[in-house]
């Protein structure tokens, strides 16, 4: 009778955790994209005065301000110190199968390798540098970069792309190398629970916090800090994108 009772309380305090741990995700909603997805509660949303601020002082061009957003862990302060994400969107509509055969020929063609074809979850298990993948299932592509400073390995960017209906939106992952193994999961786990459903439901659910970061701050940033090298890969993994999705809608065309 005593082992049943504290099965009980075991089984009750169980769930009560896992609730309160499900309670502290919030949602991102893209009114815009048409889409959410869940960010950790650890993280949040960067504003976006802090993110210009950071792309112009990194000179990152004004392509790079085309995003949708931007997010970081509460506690990396400048938000650019540790991992933070950068979302795109690109609504060109619904891409034929045709069409994405065509975006993921001119990845590969990019990055030197043939795209294969794996699930997320084994490719996020062996990620391998510069060798584009493909979920067919989740309509991902997926290609891990390490980004190099003064001839060492100082980041790494995890490049996913998920096609849905309204077009594709890109997850840009920046880690620093000493966290990256550990931290991985952080960009899979948010874009796994991308969805395009319910989006005034998930709106209720976001409560999402902004930081702000002093733009004098950013200009205090030497050539010798590892932050500015990081951003200056942004534009050309934007071109990779800008180029397959310039693919898509040219091979879209004849077909119409």
């Amino acid at each position: 009778m005593r082992l049943s009772l504290v099965r009980m309380v075991f089984v009750t305090v169980a769930i009560m955790l896992v609730g309160a741990v499900a309670a502290c995700a919030e949602n991102y909603v893209s009114w815009a994209g048409g889409f959410h997805f869940e960010i950790p509660d650890d993280w949040e949303q960067i504003d976006y005065q802090t993110v210009d601020a950071f792309l112009i002082s990194s000179q990152a061009g004004p392509d790079a301000l085309y995003y949708d957003a931007v997010f970081a862990p509460s506690a990396s302060i400048p938000f650019f110190v540790g991992n933070y994400l950068i979302v795109t969107i690109d609504t060109v509509g619904l891409l034929s199968q045709t069409q994405i055969d065509s975006v993921l020929a001119e990845m590969g063609a990019i990055f030197g390798q043939d795209v294969k074809y794996f699930p997320v979850a084994d490719v996020m298990a062996n990620m391998k540098s510069n060798s584009p993948s493909y979920d067919a299932e989740k309509k991902l592509a997926t290609v891990v970069n390490d980004i190099v400073h003064q001839d060492r390995i100082t980041k790494k960017l995890v490049l996913m792309t998920r096609f849905y209906e309204k077009g594709l939106a890109t997850f840009y992952y920046y880690s620093p190398d000493s966290l990256f193994e550990q931290s991985k999961h952080v960009v899979s786990e948010i874009v796994q629970s991308f969805s395009t459903k319910d989006l005034e439901a998930a709106a209720g659910k976001t409560d999402v916090q902004v930081a702000d970061i002093d733009p004098k701050e950013l200009s205090g940033v030497s050539d010798n800090d590892d932050s500015i090298p990081v951003i200056l890969y942004i534009i050309p993994t934007f071109i990779v994108i800008t180029i397959a999705i310039m693919a898509a809608r040219k091979k879209r065309g004849k077909t119409q």
